[in-house]
């Protein structure tokens, strides 16, 4: 397990500009889009700056569980290294769980980047319990993320993959509110956006952050979404292996 974490870690500062791109375009759209957009009272101003930070870290995250997660499984299966693990004395869950370390890994620095970057660029002010609490709530939240990358690690296609990988990143982010609030749109798209886990996500965080309140509905829905990710992507995951059997 210790030389697979080295190697995850290898590997991360070897992939540095996906990492870096992962993290500074949804900090880039925050601080373009925070100094443009103004609210009619201070105290409104600085609830969505706070808002809008939480969300955007959210999809900062969901790049490196829906594109980093996902190609880093298909290209250790094409690399025939998958196989090797396979074959080997190594535990097939080390190998998985020294994935999940190193998107994880991608993540925690993600939250902290992008809260230092609303802290300081924005004077996003919140006590230290919600800090942490917040990206707790990030992390935990992140889950679907994962789910929704081992999902699309079964797409055999890598051009099909990464089209639904950006239908997903860019489509249901836009749809669950971490673009702009779902307020703002028409009542028939507001219902359909309910139903994305991004929506999900950034009420549970949003609530937590805002109104100190917890939204068990939201966690209930993250975690049903990442059940049925996982169980689909584990179901056609031994179907192809039986196949070949």
């Amino acid at each position: 397990m210790k030389a697979l974490l080295k190697i995850e870690w290898i590997k991360t500062w070897r992939s540095w500009p996906i990492f870096i791109l992962g993290i500074g375009m949804p900090v880039a759209f925050y601080l373009l889009y925070s100094s443009i957009v103004s609210s009619p009272t201070p105290e409104l101003q600085k609830e969505f700056l706070k808002t809008y930070m939480l969300t955007m870290t959210g999809f900062s995250m969901s790049s490196f569980g829906l594109f980093t997660f996902p190609y880093m499984l298909q290209e250790d299966q094409t690399e025939h290294w998958l196989t090797y693990i396979e074959h080997s004395k190594i535990s097939i869950w080390s190998y998985y769980l020294s994935k999940i370390f190193r998107v994880l890994l991608n993540f925690i620095v993600a939250i902290i980047v992008t809260f230092c970057v609303g802290a300081y660029f924005r004077n996003v002010e919140m006590p230290l319990s919600v800090w942490i609490g917040s990206g707790v709530l990030l992390l935990l939240s992140s889950l679907v993320f994962l789910a929704f990358g081992l999902l699309i690690a079964q797409i055999k296609s890598q051009q099909i993959m990464s089209i639904v990988a950006n239908i997903i990143y860019l489509g249901l982010a836009i749809l669950g509110g971490s673009w702009m609030p779902v307020s703002m749109f028409p009542k028939w798209i507001q219902s359909i956006s309910v139903w994305t886990p991004y929506y999900h996500v950034n009420e549970l965080v949003v609530h937590f952050a805002n109104d100190g309140k917890f939204a068990w509905q939201s966690l209930l829905c993250i975690l049903a979404y990442t059940a049925v990710a996982t169980g689909l992507a584990l179901y056609i995951k031994s179907h192809r292996e039986s196949d070949r059997v």
